[in-house]
């Protein structure tokens, strides 16, 4: 079956979907993977003479699937193969009050069903966008390339599909592309994978099921998408014109191309590359249970409308900044451990389960500055190092190894370097 991971996550994939490099635009290959395509391309025409993306329920029914991810013959001969339209769905690991919803629909039904499922994520959102782009950076791993994922701002949600709409047949049909919808405020999240699974993550999961059912999907104790098969991902500018689903027929190669119109949608919605390491997700409720924390802070102003996640985040820049060398003063950099010490009292103050999310999120963070710090014998500012203790908030005490001739002046002037503890 296949699974899903918040924001934007790429969806999991069977052993034997190696059958997806064939149809992949050869540009984005080391040699090695070029000539391993070509080869299962020659087999395939061999063994399996086609392959399809029409299957049936075990009702006869069809069942149409986008045309950029068809399955081997073959495979529906297989006796456990059975394919049947549904949802399935589970409360998230380590994370209260959420939900993931995982749905199999025919695909005549998608562009609808996206829509009044956007409503789980309100009338704001940011879109998100998985792709692969022409030019790949880093090493190869024995020729498995992850895609990568951008963020769009946050728009109103019927702007983003209005101006999605010249795009979603291409977005729905297209075997590497994936797409989505997500409110971080409100831990939900729609996404539709390169998969072709549509998995959403959501507090509200009655009013999520009341939805489904008005397309007539319905739960499943367990549910398999064609992807859990032998399959071909297949870009659309590579499908024959006489393949592809009426409404694609009257663009040109060029705006099939993913490569083209991916980069149109990163320009038009100001959308920005993530990392694996922005893949944090909490719950609304968990979200609420911050919050209420946060409005009691005196030393950082919050909006109800701000994301706690991006103070992580802010840490982990402000370690990274530490790490190339601090070339600010010492109001900046005690201004920095403000962070450290808000993200401490939300800590401090939250059950176990979500003290140990927000702390393992940002442990690679803490170790790193732990490390850099020297003179850990003296704290910068007194009155805050004899409130807490030094084996509490290890940040108050010492400073990173490197740093600028302006906090070099401002060291002098506290007598940082005379030799007293």
């Amino acid at each position: 079956m296949v699974q899903g991971c918040p924001s934007g996550g790429v969806q999991t994939r069977t052993p034997i979907d190696f059958a997806c490099v064939s149809a992949y635009p050869y540009a984005v290959y080391p040699p090695s993977i070029f000539l391993l395509s070509h080869l299962m391309i020659f087999c395939e025409s061999i063994i399996f003479e086609e392959t399809v993306n029409i299957i049936q329920d075990s009702n006869g029914a069809p069942l149409r699937q986008p045309c950029g991810l068809s399955l081997w013959p073959i495979e529906m001969q297989r006796p456990d193969f059975c394919i049947e339209p549904g949802y399935y769905y589970t409360q998230l690991e380590e994370c209260e009050g959420a939900f993931r919803f995982i749905v199999l629909s025919d695909i005549g039904a998608l562009p609808a069903l996206v829509r009044d499922c956007s409503t789980l994520v309100s009338d704001e959102s940011f879109f998100i966008l998985e792709y692969y782009p022409d030019e790949l950076e880093g090493e190869y791993d024995d020729g498995h390339i992850e895609p990568t994922v951008f963020y769009s701002p946050y728009l109103p949600t019927a702007d983003i599909l209005e101006m999605l709409q010249p795009y979603l047949s291409r977005l729905i049909h297209d075997g590497f592309v994936g797409f989505g919808l997500a409110n971080n405020r409100l831990g939900a999240e729609i996404f539709y994978s390169e998969e072709k699974a549509l998995t959403f993550f959501t507090a509200n999961h009655i009013r999520t099921m009341d939805i489904l059912n008005r397309y007539d999907l319905h739960h499943r104790e367990e549910i398999l998408f064609p992807a859990d098969f032998a399959h071909n991902h297949l870009a659309l500018c590579s499908v024959p014109e006489t393949d592809l689903p009426p409404e694609l027929r009257h663009f040109e190669r060029t705006e099939l191309d993913y490569i083209n119109y991916c980069e149109e949608l990163v320009d038009m919605f100001f959308m920005t590359a993530t990392s694996d390491t922005d893949n944090f997700f909490l719950s609304a409720s968990e979200q609420d249970q911050i919050a209420e924390i946060m409005f009691k802070q005196q030393e950082i102003e919050w909006d109800e409308d701000e994301e706690f996640v991006n103070l992580l985040l802010d840490w982990k820049d402000f370690v990274e900044l530490c790490k190339q060398g601090f070339d600010e003063g010492l109001s900046e950099y005690l201004e920095g451990l403000k962070i450290r010490d808000c993200i401490a009292s939300v800590c401090a103050q939250s059950n176990s389960q979500l003290r140990h999310k927000l702390l393992q999120y940002i442990a690679e963070a803490d170790k790193t500055f732990r490390h850099m710090l020297t003179d850990t014998h003296k704290c910068p500012f007194k009155t805050r190092c004899t409130k807490h203790p030094r084996n509490l908030n290890f940040w108050h005490w010492g400073i990173p190894r490197e740093y600028g001739v302006e906090m070099r002046r401002d060291l002098i002037r506290i007598g940082w370097y005379q030799n007293r503890s």
